[in-house]
């Protein structure tokens, strides 16, 4: 299956929230994988184990497509393979074996999708992916960081569709951002904390139901979802 991958350029737009949202609205089966070399924060957010996990996954060596599944544990609702909290048992895990899970993860039979976190000089599974949705917040200092990392991202992984996803809350529209910089804009995320807390267990379902976040997020879904069915195509047009 396909690999989208999130992360950021510059401060911290939720990666994650953003990411779990996505995966909870793709209309295909998803899995959360958190390849943050920061190191992972879903086990502490939903009181989760270590492991089972991505160590764990990588361990077993399995290639079987649904292989992935004993070793994902329930975040709301969402499968995720918990990484390792450390950065520096992340970036090791990611070193030693990343080739591996790379593998094993585009053999899955769910949409794999990456929470990157906010992207290094090493970016897990960046070769397998399908898609990269760059979070970032439509002001100034964050567009600049991005104009110099899109042509290292796109050096990096020539055959990955690069897109942008405005988060908050800004003086720049999608076509002030799409048009300048040559990227696609999937959507705009709306700031939003009471609906992240209630995502992460703090709040009700109501609440997060009910949310623009929520709502917006069901949109940005659906674009992706026909995005990586059309791989090698326009992915859409800023509004």
């Amino acid at each position: 299956m396909k690999v989208v991958a999130f992360g950021s350029v510059r401060g911290a737009p939720g990666v994650t929230t953003t990411a779990t949202l996505i995966a909870g609205a793709l209309p295909d089966p998803s899995v959360l994988v958190e390849a943050d070399l920061a190191g992972s924060v879903m086990a502490v957010r939903y009181d989760l184990g270590r492991e089972p996990g991505l160590t764990t996954l990588a361990a077993s060596g399995t290639l079987e497509s649904d292989g992935w599944r004993e070793h994902a544990q329930d975040a709301g609702g969402v499968p995720v393979l918990v990484g390792p909290d450390s950065p520096a048992n992340a970036r090791s895990l990611w070193r030693r074996a990343g080739s591996s899970l790379g593998q094993t993860l585009v053999s899955s039979d769910a949409t794999v999708v990456a929470d990157l976190g906010r992207l290094d000089d090493e970016v897990p599974l960046l070769d397998r992916a399908a898609l990269l949705v760059l979070l970032v917040r439509p002001v100034a200092e964050h567009l600049v960081t991005l104009s110099h990392r899109l042509p290292m991202l796109r050096g990096q992984a020539q055959r990955v569709q690069v897109a942008v996803v405005l988060v908050g809350e800004g003086s720049y529209r999608p076509v002030d951002v799409a048009g300048p910089l040559g990227v696609d804009v999937l959507g705009v995320l709306p700031h939003d904390p009471r609906a992240a807390d209630a995502l992460s267990g703090g709040g009700t379902g109501l609440t997060l139901a009910r949310s623009r976040l929520f709502r917006a997020a069901t949109g940005v879904a659906t674009t992706i979802h026909s995005a990586i069915g059309t791989y090698g195509e326009p992915i859409g047009a800023a509004k």
